[in-house]
C-alpha cells in the first residue's frame, strides 16, 4: 500500500470516525429526549385513567367496598369506554386488562392498529406481577392489513382496597412511527453529510498526498524498472536537493556500481543453471542450518521425490527418508561417501561441505550418482562366477574322488573299474556341456554368433522335432501329441538353432514330468506372428519363479535339476535364439498342474 493511499486512507478514516461519533450522539439524545417524553406522556395518561375510571368507580358511594368481580369489571369498563375515547390523545391507545382473567376489559383500540383481547406482553405480565415498566423498543404489532405498527408502551398495576395482589392493569402506548420517521430523516441527513465529508476530505487529502509523495512515487518508479544488470534510464533527481532527491541521487550512484558486478553474476548464474539442468547426477544444496538452498530435476529424480517434499525436509529428515546414516558427534566437514538404495535404484551419496574465504563451513553440497547398474552388472558378474565354480566344482569333485579311489586299488576289479570310469566319463562329459553352453553365450553377448537363415517352413520343423521325441516319449511311458490347421508357415529362421530351441524345451517337458505325463505341441496363427505352444501337466514353476526361469543357471528346484543333468543354461540360450530372430518366448505355469512354453516367430513381411 502506497503512502499516498496510507495518507488518504487515514483521512477518511478519521473524518468518517468523527462523523459517526457525531451523528450516534444526536441520534442517540434525540432517542433519549423522545422516550423521556413519551414516558412522561404516557404514565400522565396512565394515572388519569386510574384515577377518573377506577378509583373514581370503585370508592363511588353508589359501590360496596367489597365489590369484586364481573359486576365490577362491567362497571369499570363502562366508565372507561364512557370518559376515555375522546379525552386521549389520537396516537395513543389504552386498555384495561383483568387481572385474573387476564382479559381485555376495555380499550380504545381497534383492529387496524393491532388489537388482541388477550395481551401477551412482557411488561404487561410484570405489571400483573405489581411492577410498573415503561417499554421504549419501538415494539411491533402487525395489524389487520399485515403491516407492521410501532408504539411506545407503558403498564401499571392497580391494587383496589383490601386486595394484595393487582386487580387490574392499565397498559397505555403510543405510536412510534411519526418519530421513526424523524429519526430515520435524521439519519439520512447525518449520512449525507458524512458522505459529502468523505468526499471532501478524500479530494483534500489525495491533494494533499499527491505534492507530499510526488518525488516518492517518482522515485519509486524508477526503481521498479530497474532490472538486474540493467538500468533503464537514471532516477531524475529534484533540484530541490531534499532528503528525496539525495536518495535518488545515492540510488543513482549505487546502481552504476552495481551494473558491471551484476552483469558478471547473471552471466556465471546462467551458466550454472545451465549446467545443473542438465547434470544426470542429483544436486542438494544446504546452508548451515540444515536447510535446503538449491536442488535439480535430476535429484528429483534419483530420490523419488517432488520439489516440495524436498524443499519440505531438512537436511536430517531427508538423511531418515532415504537410509543415510549420522552418526552422532559427527560433523558435516567429515562424512564419508555412501551407498544408500533408493527404490530400486543404488545411489552414490558424496557429501561436500563448502566454506567462506574465512574458512568457515557454510553448509554441504551432496551430490548423488546413480550406480544401478555398475551394482547390477557388478552382483551378476558375482553371481555368474559363483554358479560356475559351482557347476563346474561338482563334476570336478565327483571326477577326483572316483580317480583317487581306482589309484587306491579299487582299479583291480575289472567290474567296479568299469563303473567308475562311466561315472568319471558322465561328469566330463557335463563338464564340456557347461564349458559349450558358456561359448554359447559368450558369443551372443559380443555379437559374434553367426545364423545360417533361410526360408523354412515351421509347421513341418516343429512336426519332425515331435517325431523325434516320439521314441523318447516310448520308452518313458509318455505320450507326446502335435496339432495344427496349418499346412504351410514359411519363415526366415535358422533351422538348426530354431530345433535347438524347441528340443530344450521338450526336453524340459520331459525332464519334469511324472509317468504317464502329456506333452502337447500346437502352432497357431494371428495377424503377424506364429505362435508355438508347448505344453506339458508337470510339476510346474511356482509363480514367484517364473519371471527368473530365463536367467542363467537359474533352477526352480536345484536338486532335482541337477540330478536330472540340467545346467541352468539353456532357457537362456532359448531366449537369445529367439530374440536373435526377432521373436519372444514366453512362459505361463501353476503349480502341480504343468507349464506351458510359447515361441512367438514375426511373420515375413
Amino acid at each position: 500500500m502506497g503512502i499516498r493511499l496510507k495518507l488518504v486512507l487515514i483521512c477518511m478514516v478519521l473524518v468518517f470516525l468523527v462523523m459517526v461519533v457525531t451523528g450516534t450522539f444526536i441520534i442517540m439524545s434525540l432517542r433519549m429526549a423522545e422516550e423521556s417524553d413519551q414516558a412522561a406522556r404516557l404514565t400522565d395518561q396512565a394515572e388519569r385513567i386510574r384515577h377518573e375510571v377506577i378509583d373514581l368507580t370503585f370508592l363511588s358511594p353508589a359501590v360496596s367496598p367489597n365489590l369484586r368481580g364481573t359486576a365490577l369489571d362491567t362497571m369499570i369498563s363502562d366508565s372507561f369506554a364512557e370518559l376515555v375515547p375522546g379525552t386521549l390523545p389520537a396516537d395513543m391507545e389504552a386498555f384495561i386488562i383483568c387481572a385474573n382473567t387476564r382479559m381485555t376489559l376495555e380499550t380504545t383500540a381497534d383492529n387496524s392498529t393491532g388489537f388482541y383481547t388477550f395481551l401477551t406482553q412482557q411488561l404487561v405480565i410484570a405489571a400483573l406481577n405489581g411492577e410498573t415498566r415503561f417499554d421504549a423498543a419501538n415494539r411491533s404489532y402487525q395489524n389487520h392489513l399485515g403491516d407492521w405498527v410501532y408504539f411506545f408502551e407503558f403498564a401499571t398495576p392497580v391494587i383496589l382496597q383490601g386486595s394484595e395482589l393487582p386487580d387490574y392493569v392499565i397498559y397505555v402506548r403510543a405510536s412510534s412511527m411519526e418519530f421513526n420517521a424523524r429519526l430515520g430523516s435524521t439519519i439520512r441527513t447525518i449520512g449525507l453529510a458524512a458522505l459529502i465529508a468523505l468526499v471532501g476530505a478524500s479530494i483534500l487529502s489525495v491533494v494533499f498526498a499527491g505534492s507530499l509523495t510526488q518525488n516518492l512515487l517518482r522515485l519509486n518508479k524508477q526503481i521498479n524498472d530497474y532490472k538486474i544488470g540493467e538500468i533503464v534510464e537514471p532516477i531524475a533527481v529534484d533540484k530541490t536537493k531534499d532528503e528525496i532527491s539525495q536518495l535518488a541521487l545515492s540510488f543513482n550512484n549505487m546502481s552504476r556500481d552495481l551494473n558491471t558486478g551484476m552483469s558478471v553474476i547473471t552471466n556465471e548464474k546462467n551458466k550454472l543453471e545451465i549446467i545443473m539442468y542438465n547434470m544426470t547426477d542429483g544436486v542438494l544444496a544446504y546452508d548451515d542450518t540444515g536447510t535446503l538452498i538449491h536442488s535439480n530435476y535430476a535429484c528429483e529424480e534419483l530420490l523419488s521425490l517432488d520439489s516440495e517434499q524436498i524443499s519440505g525436509m531438512s537436511m536430517l529428515e531427508l538423511f531418515e527418508r532415504i537410509g543415510i546414516e549420522f552418526p552422532e558427534g559427527k560433523s558435516i566437514d567429515n562424512l564419508d561417501d555412501e551407498i544408500v538404495n533408493v527404490g530400486e535404484r543404488y545411489l552414490n551419496a558424496s557429501f561436500n561441505p563448502h566454506k567462506d574465504r574465512d574458512g568457515r563451513t557454510q553448509g554441504l553440497i551432496i551430490v548423488f550418482q546413480d550406480i544401478t547398474k555398475h551394482m547390477l552388472l557388478d552382483n551378476m558378474r558375482k553371481e555368474f562366477v559363483a554358479n560356475v565354480s559351482h557347476e563346474i566344482r561338482t563334476p570336478l569333485t565327483t571326477i577326483k574322488s572316483y580317480a583317487e579311489t581306482l589309484m587306491d586299488g579299487a582299479g583291480d576289479n575289472p567290474a567296479l573299474r568299469q563303473d567308475f570310469l562311466a561315472v568319471i566319463n558322465g561328469e566330463a562329459d557335463r563338464m564340456a556341456t557347461i564349458i559349450k553352453d558358456l561359448l554359447e553365450l559368450s558369443r551372443f553377448d559380443n555379437k559374434h554368433m553367426d545364423f545360417d537363415m533361410e526360408l523354412t517352413n515351421l509347421v513341418e520343423l516343429v512336426e519332425n522335432n515331435v517325431q523325434n521325441h516320439k521314441i523318447t516319449a516310448d520308452k518313458t511311458n509318455k505320450e507326446i501329441t502335435f496339432t495344427t490347421e496349418l499346412t504351410a508357415a514359411s519363415i526366415h529362421i535358422d533351422p538348426a538353432r530354431i530345433n535347438q530351441v524347441l528340443n530344450n524345451i521338450i526336453t524340459n517337458s520331459f525332464r519334469y514330468s511324472g509317468d504317464d505325463a502329456k506333452i502337447e505341441v500346437e502352432i497357431h496363427e494371428s495377424g503377424r506372428y506364429y505362435m508355438v505352444y508347448i505344453s506339458d501337466d508337470g510339476i510346474g514353476i511356482p509363480r514367484e519363479d517364473l519371471r527368473m526361469v530365463f536367467e542363467r543357471f537359474y533352477r526352480v528346484d536345484k536338486a532335482r535339476s541337477r540330478e536330472l543333468g540340467g545346467t541352468g543354461l539353456g532357457l537362456s540360450i532359448a531366449r537369445e535364439i529367439m530374440e536373435a530372430h526377432g521373436g519372444r518366448i514366453n512362459v505361463s505355469s501353476e503349480l502341480g498342474v504343468g507349464t506351458t512354453m510359447m515361441l512367438r516367430f514375426p511373420k515375413n513381411e
